[in-house]
């Protein structure tokens, strides 16, 4: 599979090393110095990972993160000169599957995009199970195209929020620890915060939730997650 990535970075330099660099481990890329210009190449280039700088000239890295999620079910990896938690927590929060933090070493870059991806194509090899799985009566979720069906239509989860779904359903019953969580979906190799997997926790419960508000996803206090 030919991946495709959009970097939006306003700092030519920065952008032009980047673009470089992901060139040369064969990707297909996009370069975008402007919120506008990037949202033209979503819709025409469908990408399948974006590089995404918080500081643009016309509109905020958080604001076009937050439409990104929202519109489509890709990754997106923050760069940011800021080691604010708060900033980094706040990107996780918009839909943000990574950050990285200015200044940062290429490879550093190289590594991240590589697993991202490697998650983006995870269901070619997903094994044992019929075309559907069905949460209750109202969910389902067709794994030939990763896609999650509420009473009738799709609920738009990232790359992220499915592996996660998908890997509590095949442990059911199970309860695993934060670290635990990181290490199964997110790779021994991932170097962010153990914070992430709340926030990704609650932004499926947010989307699963039944209109009576139970959650598939019970926290085990003092321990970390299970589902029922």
């Amino acid at each position: 599979m030919d991946f495709k990535i959009i970097v939006i970075e306003d700092e030519f330099s920065i952008n032009d090393i980047l673009t470089f660099a992901l060139k040369g481990e064969g990707y297909k890329v996009k370069s975008a110095s402007s919120s506008k210009e990037a949202r033209e190449f979503l819709q025409d280039f469908k990408p399948n990972l974006v590089l995404l700088d918080i500081n643009l000239p016309d509109e905020s890295g958080f604001e076009l993160c937050k439409f990104i999620n929202a519109n489509y079910k890709i990754p997106i990896i923050m760069l940011t000169a800021r080691n604010d938690i708060t900033d980094k927590v706040l990107g996780l929060e918009l839909g943000a599957d990574d950050y990285i933090t200015k200044p940062f070493h290429i490879k550093e870059v190289l590594v991240r995009v590589k697993i991202a991806l490697r998650r983006v194509d995870k269901y070619r090899n997903l094994d044992n199970y019929n075309d559907f799985i069905n949460l209750n009566d109202s969910i389902k979720i067709k794994l030939e195209n990763r896609m999650v069906i509420k009473d009738g239509k799709e609920i738009k989860l990232k790359p992220k929020e499915y592996d996660l779904l998908v890997f509590f359903i095949k442990n059911k019953n199970r309860v695993f620890t934060r670290e635990e969580i990181l290490d199964k979906v997110w790779g021994i190799d991932y170097c962010g915060e153990i914070r992430t997997v709340d926030i990704h926790v609650r932004r499926l419960r947010a989307k699963l939730n039944l209109d009576s508000g139970q959650s598939f996803i019970e926290t085990v206090f003092g321990v970390g997650y299970v589902m029922r």
